[in-house]
């Protein structure tokens, strides 16, 4: 086949809605090309993209106008249906209807990274599912108007080109032609109330005086009936439009921060859209396509949830929230910081010693307390009095100057080491008879401490006035007098040093 003929067949199976392999366009195109030619003829045209399986022999391919389409009716259906989140069989069953022949047991990687790119498919939080952007924004849509739209974003898509079109261009396109039906002043009126003229909501007040003629309460009729023609099917198509390219070329995400230079904008196409909104809790963060009651999250009270983002993201999908992975992260971290900023200085303390992960001395938690909270640092001695406290799990485990936490699995020493070391020596001379070895005491003593400073047990141990030191490291416990007749030979010594001062 001549390059002329090539060319007719591809642009023939560029339009071809479903998936086709090699072996159909051979026989298409009665060609005797081998496979080799036409697999690098098409992984070499923009037009087609290459899908396979679990396996890796499969050639499949398909227009990407055709995968890009797919998605716009799949988004519908799920609008349709109020369903946003689908299993990733769910989804495998799905998207081999493309096929001839046979099915998928998992999405194609290739089909599931084309349909992130323009926000109908993202991943969820829980691993097995995903979650689709548009089909949510689309379901709050009345049904004749969320299938205008994704008619008329359909009809954007050149047959005979690539889908990667300059979608924040678009949007800006169709939201001067939705304008453009308006007249001059209803037009002034909506984009100054919007704030879409100097990013600031003006006043009907302020409108009123500028346009010299009317008063406030009439701005406000006008403004009034201008939302009921903004959002009919037959006028809010075009504004429709641009708010879906907006969050295609968003790659799906449905979070913007309020101070963005699109906020605004983005508020007014979702309210012509019917779509709700609301900022989320002291974050600064609009989500689109969620209310209030969506994102009320329950804390049980314990203070280390509201700094767990992993806990926060989790509560997010229990509430529903139809939010693509990284959307929930940003949403889940931005909470974390504000809720950080709200922090006691024990709170603080245990995440300095949990960053930590082990035991530590009160002069490396003061470290690691720092570098996490570098606007509000601490001293040693400060932070010390603050671990003594001993709350939210903080404990000392024994070893001066040394604390961990009870979810580690330590607990608080109960008696003193002195004493521990006494109760070891004389069960095991009352069993043996023998001289209990220093070995001996360092093994029992792993069985009622968890972790113990070599040298403070040396010293409990040769420094221990209820033992008498035998051998070389040998220990037996002291006769019951013996303690006291130290104690009365200790005090007759001190007397008698006493008497040997005063009279020199």
């Amino acid at each position: 086949m001549d390059d002329n003929q090539i060319t007719h067949v591809l642009n023939i199976f560029a339009q071809y809605p479903r998936c086709f392999t090699l072996e159909e366009l051979l026989i298409f195109s009665d060609s005797d090309s081998d496979n080799k030619t036409f697999r690098d003829i098409l992984l070499a045209d923009p037009r087609f993209l290459q899908l396979t399986g679990t396996d890796s022999s499969e050639g499949y391919f398909i227009s990407k106008v055709s995968l890009f389409q797919w998605f716009c009716h799949l988004s519908l259906r799920l609008a349709q249906a109020k369903q946003a989140r689908l299993s990733k069989r769910q989804v495998a069953s799905l998207m081999s209807f493309l096929r001839t022949d046979g099915r998928w047991d998992i999405p194609p990687v290739e089909g599931i990274r084309f349909g992130k790119k323009f926000g109908f498919v993202g991943s969820a939080w829980i691993t097995d599912q995903y979650v689709f952007p548009l089909a949510h924004i689309l379901s709050f849509m009345p049904h004749i108007l969320s299938k205008t739209t994704i008619e008329h974003v359909m009809e954007g898509i050149p047959l005979d080109r690539d889908v990667n079109l300059p979608y924040e261009y678009l949007a800006g396109e169709l939201v001067r032609d939705g304008f453009s039906k308006l007249t001059k002043r209803n037009c002034y009126i909506i984009q100054a109330r919007e704030g879409l003229l100097t990013g600031t909501k003006i006043t009907l007040q302020e409108i009123g005086d500028h346009l010299r003629s009317i008063t406030r309460e009439r701005v406000r009729q006008i403004e009034s009936k201008l939302w009921i023609r903004l959002r009919h099917p037959a006028y809010a198509r075009a504004f429709c439009a641009a708010f879906l390219y907006k969050i295609m070329s968003k790659q799906g995400s449905l979070v913007i921060p309020q101070n963005s230079s699109d906020t605004l904008l983005i508020n007014f196409l979702a309210k012509c859209a019917g779509v709700p909104q609301v900022e989320f809790l002291h974050t600064g963060i609009v989500i689109l396509g969620a209310t209030l009651k969506d994102v009320v999250l329950k804390f049980t009270g314990s203070f280390q949830e509201r700094i767990d983002a992993s806990f926060i993201a989790t509560c997010l999908v229990k509430q529903q929230l139809c939010l693509i992975e990284s959307d929930l992260k940003t949403l889940a971290e931005s909470l974390v910081q504000f809720h950080r900023k709200r922090l006691t200085k024990r709170q603080k303390a245990y995440l300095a010693l949990r960053a930590i992960g082990k035991p530590a001395h009160y002069s490396e938690i003061t470290e690691v307390y720092n570098s996490l909270f570098p606007n509000e640092p601490s001293t040693e001695r400060n932070l010390h009095v603050v671990l003594n406290d001993e709350k939210h799990g903080v404990i000392w485990i024994g070893i001066k100057g040394t604390f961990a936490l009870k979810e580690w699995g330590y607990e608080r020493p109960t008696e003193r080491l002195f004493d521990i070391v006494t109760e070891i020596v004389e069960q095991k001379y009352k069993e043996t008879g023998q001289p209990v070895p220093f070995t001996v005491i360092v093994a029992e003593m792993g069985k009622r401490r968890q972790i113990v400073k070599p040298a403070s047990l040396t010293i409990a141990a040769h420094c221990n006035p209820s033992l008498r030191h035998v051998g070389k490291n040998f220990f037996i416990p002291k006769e019951p007098g013996e303690e006291i007749q130290e104690e009365i030979a200790a005090e007759e010594l001190d007397r008698i040093l006493r008497e040997f001062e005063k009279k020199t």
